[in-house]
């Protein structure tokens, strides 16, 4: 067989685009869904507008708009658990997360580092990752408020996540004049 169809045969797997079927507050009453794919390119896209206006470098943003690509790629094979579900069983989380990253080992190695870091790391990437993510959050539950989803959970993810926000701006902020000291 030929390099190039060999190529072909790898990349034609469409495990990838699970991701597109898999819908995000799929426990919740919603007007618009979102899936896990589109999820991920709002991550990384809000990680580049933050990463600009805080003037970080440009190698520490794409770092963290890889593991935001990735970040929830395990919920490929173990789907999207609802994120209320997780924090009442942090025991669900950790089992689901061993679960998911064997999965990306067998189905998907050359994610696996960055999957990892994102899971361990305590570092500027990561923080870029997590405020991206709630800003995801915020941004997908205002739109729901304004085409009138006003139900409690809708309010309460829209709550939660400005509160999330403002700890993670904060974190960034004095990440960031932790390095203007050096």
């Amino acid at each position: 067989m030929s390099l190039i169809k060999k190529l072909i045969r790898k990349y034609k797997d469409v495990s990838p685009l699970i991701l597109s079927s898999q819908i995000r507050y799929n426990n919740r009453i919603r007007i618009k869904n979102e899936d896990l794919a589109q999820h991920s390119y709002y991550v990384a896209y809000n990680i580049m507008s933050i990463g600009h206006d805080f003037g970080i470098k440009k190698e520490i943003i794409q770092e963290a708009v890889c593991r935001a690509i990735i970040h929830d790629l395990d919920e490929q094979f173990t789907s999207d658990i609802p994120h209320d579900c997780k924090m009442e069983f942090p025991e669900l989380k950790k089992i689901v997360s061993e679960i998911g990253l064997d999965y990306i080992k067998k189905r998907a190695d050359f994610a696996t580092q960055y999957f990892v870091d994102y899971s361990i790391k305590d570092d500027l990437a990561n923080i870029l990752v997590d405020t991206g993510d709630a800003l995801s959050v915020l941004q997908y539950a205002n739109r729901e408020i304004l085409l009138g989803n006003h139900t409690k959970e809708m309010k309460t993810i829209y709550i939660d996540a400005k509160k999330r926000l403002k700890v993670l701006f904060k974190k960034l902020r004095d990440y960031k004049e932790d390095l203007w000291l050096l």
